[in-house]
């Protein structure tokens, strides 16, 4: 067993391999070890704490103190074997890789969870819009800049040439544009959305067949709440720089176009106090917008059309208000003694009806014979 133990694999010998791989082994089970500590007695004691600093702290650190544990643990096991000098170099690059990497998780983990517990409450509350938009953005940014400066600085310490690293990523960088053109469009109409801001988050737009309320802003997608369905629609970004954005928000309120038909012999007194109901209506009704339009439209050939045009003001109840309303101008013109004009009530019949109405047959028409001798 002995001899076992003493033969040589690739410059080292059994028992160095098994002593290496029993101290990797050791360091991930502490590791493991530590992690239920931080997470079940810790946490215990940081929670009766009035700040949620600890809190945080604690829980952003334990996973990167686990791993830099077995980072450490496994560059101690493999430092007893007998490597080549270019292999341990290559080692030691990679273990130092690993390293910067892992603080920069720390960094990245510590700092974006300070900044959902402090700053986004802050922004939430301010009464700016556009913060709130460009938050999202920069911690993405801020993330990105972090594992790009962690990246760059672990492969110049691993032995790597950084300049012709870059350069070839300068390389295929531009063929990257080339075929990303479209990505590198929504960015640049997620900018324009950001500077201009046609609308910010929570207006209601419409744009092409969509009607609904801006969820988020992102750098190259938005995404809208439906106003009929709630579905959630992702639109690019370019498209709000080739398409007319109409923003309802910014508006007197929901437009709403009602239309009423009366007989034709209704008397001119009568169909003004209706008009006057219509505009009554909007000032006194706390959901409406009190500008409003109440007109004849006009006439056709079997009614006189009166066009009532009235906004609900952003945050009332649009469905339940455009029901009372309408409810209310039908209730009031029956009071009033006017009925509501319709073909049918004219002696004519809806298309619909017309086509059911059975068609006479046609007779058969029987050839008299002539041919009579």
């Amino acid at each position: 067993m002995e001899e076992f133990f003493k033969k040589t694999f690739y410059g080292s010998t059994v028992g160095e391999w098994l002593m290496a791989l029993f101290i990797i082994l050791a360091t991930v089970i502490l590791g493991r070890l530590i992690y239920w500590f931080f997470t079940k007695i810790v946490r215990l004691f940081t929670a009766r704490t009035k700040t949620k600093l600890d809190d945080i702290i604690i829980d952003k650190i334990e996973e990167p103190i686990v791993a830099a544990l077995v980072i450490g643990g496994t560059w101690y096991g493999l430092s007893i074997l007998h490597f080549a000098p270019a292999t341990l170099k290559q080692l030691e690059g990679f273990i130092s890789l690993a390293i910067i990497l892992n603080v920069a998780w720390l960094i990245v983990r510590t700092i974006d969870a300070l900044i959902e517990e402090y700053l986004a409450p802050m922004v939430q509350k301010s009464d700016s819009s556009l913060d709130d938009a460009i938050l999202p953005i920069a911690r993405r940014g801020f993330s990105l800049v972090i594992w790009v400066v962690a990246v760059v600085i672990g492969l110049n310490n691993a032995g790597y040439d950084v300049a012709t690293v870059l350069a070839g990523l300068g390389i295929g960088g531009l063929a990257l544009a080339i075929g990303a053109r479209t990505t590198i469009m929504n960015i640049f109409g997620g900018l324009t959305v950001l500077i201009n801001q046609p609308f910010k988050i929570g207006d209601r737009i419409v744009i092409d067949d969509y009607d609904g309320y801006v969820q988020s802003i992102g750098l190259s997608i938005t995404r809208i709440k439906l106003f009929l369905d709630n579905h959630i629609v992702t639109i690019p970004n370019r498209v709000f720089a080739d398409k007319e954005v109409v923003n309802i928000t910014e508006a007197k309120g929901i437009k709403t176009d009602f239309y009423l038909h009366i007989p034709v012999d209704t008397e001119p007194e009568k169909v003004q106090k209706i008009l006057n109901y219509m505009k009554t209506l909007a000032i006194e009704d706390p959901h409406l917008n009190p500008d409003c339009k109440a007109t004849v439209k006009g006439l056709n050939d079997y009614s006189l059309i009166l066009w009532y045009i009235f906004y609900t003001v952003p945050g009332a109840p649009y469905w339940d208000v455009r029901s009372e309303v309408c409810i209310s101008i039908m209730q009031y013109t029956r009071n009033l003694g006017v009925s509501i004009a319709t073909r049918h009530n004219q002696g004519f019949l809806p298309e619909w009806e017309e086509v059911l109405q059975p068609k006479p047959k046609k007779e058969k028409m029987l050839e008299e014979d002539d041919d009579e001798f």
